[in-house]
């Protein structure tokens, strides 16, 4: 079908992709186990997006199905064995205050579509099931079956992809629409780990030192956190609002001291990225605990200051800890502290590390145990996953390589990223766009966006990618 002009075919959808985009992006479908049920196992929202994207595959009469509200897809063909194309609706959460436009009612800046899941990863996907769309009503014959499949948990453990392979059969080949152009052969394996501390020895006031009454910031481990919040309690505060201000200003921090009736309020603002790329944010967290470590805290409190301050201030790469290490495939291992909550009850700091090729993560855990053992804190919850490898010589990897040179006229070089995607899910899978070189990437921060011109393009890259897939 060498005739047919897929970006002709991309643009006549424009306003139709557009408009179904918008209202899947309109919906809030992060995460919320509060709302969870037996048929919403991600809760309502996440639910609610799902079915939105079915809704879309049955109004153009394709073959769909809702595999127990884990992930549901959208099929078209019917051979035996199918490719798989993984896109995902759930979001990360998005701090409206952070926002220049509401993160949840899509809004079209110039040649911009700015909500929360425009890149990652509702844009994609739907650019997905258009070039899905584009093939049927072409009428085109393909040999083998195309399954869109959205998944409901990709930013928080991918439970929905492992239960769907669980009960369907696996993809013979397949990509994922949730990272780079060209194409993504590899990706990093991560280590999860929870640094814990039981609650305080005693809920006794040091009136000697100041106390931190709690301490909370992120909400996802992938994700750099973007605020910090702490609660000081003693005798002696008055001095801190004008040293923590000057603090601030000496590193180029913004942050704000409040007085209540319990003691003190600092809040510290960083810039959140993605937890993959932990180098390129501010973490708000570890700046206000080492301005914390420089006052004469309780015990207890010192302690938490001191590990944080000594082991993961400004070290993306794992140094203080020990554990770095890097190889040239998929480059240097990467540590992301994404989740603190400390309070009467406890500590728990969450971490997320991303490792290359080769990572001792027997070892790596090992000393995670040791530095944190030597501040009194523990090592809990360690899940790990290896790093995911495809052969730039595998037909599939061959022919999406063609597909986005002539679509594009530009080089398709095969990445690697510290990223995790549905692809290493996949026996045979990788990572195709939506995100070309060159272009900011947004996901998971404030005034997340895609270009429209890259969508529409994405969808024209995805349609002859598929067709040239089916016919393998």
């Amino acid at each position: 079908m060498s005739n047919i002009d897929w970006m002709k075919e991309a643009e006549q959808r424009k306003d139709d992709l557009l408009k179904d985009l918008i209202g899947l992006l309109n919906i809030p479908s992060v995460k919320s186990l509060e709302t969870q049920t037996p048929e919403s196992p991600m809760g309502v929202n996440i639910d609610k997006a799902l079915n939105y994207a079915l809704e879309l595959g049955n109004k153009n009469d394709f073959t769909t199905k809702n595999i127990e509200g884990y992930a549901g897809y959208i099929e078209y063909g019917d051979s035996d064995d199918y490719i798989g194309v993984l896109a995902h609706v759930d979001v990360v959460p998005a701090t409206a205050s952070e926002w220049d436009t509401p993160p949840f009612d899509a809004t079209i800046v110039g040649d911009k579509l700015i909500a929360r899941g425009a890149i990652d990863d509702k844009g994609p996907g739907m650019a997905a099931f258009y070039a899905l769309k584009i093939l049927k009503e072409l009428g085109v014959p393909i040999k083998r079956r195309i399954r869109l499949i959205f998944g409901t948990d990709e930013e928080s453990g991918m439970r929905c992809i492992r239960h769907y392979l669980k009960v369907e059969q696996q993809p013979i080949f397949g990509f994922s629409p949730d990272a780079d152009f060209p194409i993504i052969h590899a990706e990093k394996g991560q280590i999860h780990v929870k640094i814990t501390r039981p609650a305080k020895k005693s809920d006794i006031k040091d009136d000697k030192n100041i106390n931190i009454h709690h301490f909370h910031s992120g909400e996802r481990s992938n994700m750099v956190p973007g605020q910090a919040v702490v609660q000081l309690q003693g005798q002696d505060l008055q001095a801190i609002p004008s040293a923590f201000q000057e603090y601030c200003q000496s590193y180029h921090l913004k942050g704000e001291t409040k007085l209540i009736s319990e003691g003190l309020e600092l809040t510290l603002y960083g810039k959140t990225v993605h937890g993959m790329e932990p180098q390129n944010g501010v973490n708000a967290a570890l700046e206000l605990l080492y301005f914390l470590n420089t006052l004469p805290l309780a015990s207890e409190d010192q302690a938490f200051a001191n590990y944080c301050s000594t082991h993961l201030y400004r070290d993306p790469f794992g140094k203080a800890l020990g554990i770095s290490y890097s190889e040239p495939t998929l480059g240097p291992l990467t540590v992301n502290a994404g989740i603190f909550r400390y309070d009467h009850n406890g500590l728990d700091i969450s971490l997320n590390i991303r490792c290359p090729l080769n990572t001792n993560y027997m070892r790596t855990v090992e000393i995670l145990m040791e530095s944190a053992e030597a501040f009194g804190l523990k090592v809990e919850e360690v899940r790990h996953s290896q790093p995911h490898h495809v052969s730039p010589e595998h037909p599939m990897i061959k022919t999406m390589q063609k597909a986005y040179q002539d679509i594009t006229g530009q080089e398709p070089t095969l990445l690697t990223t510290g990223g995790g995607t549905y692809a290493r899910l996949m026996e045979n899978g990788v990572a195709f766009g939506a995100s070309f070189p060159g272009k900011a990437m947004t996901a998971h921060q404030a005034n997340e966006f895609i270009d429209i011109d890259d969508l529409i393009q994405a969808t024209a890259i995805y349609a002859k990618a598929l067709y040239d897939l089916s016919q393998l």
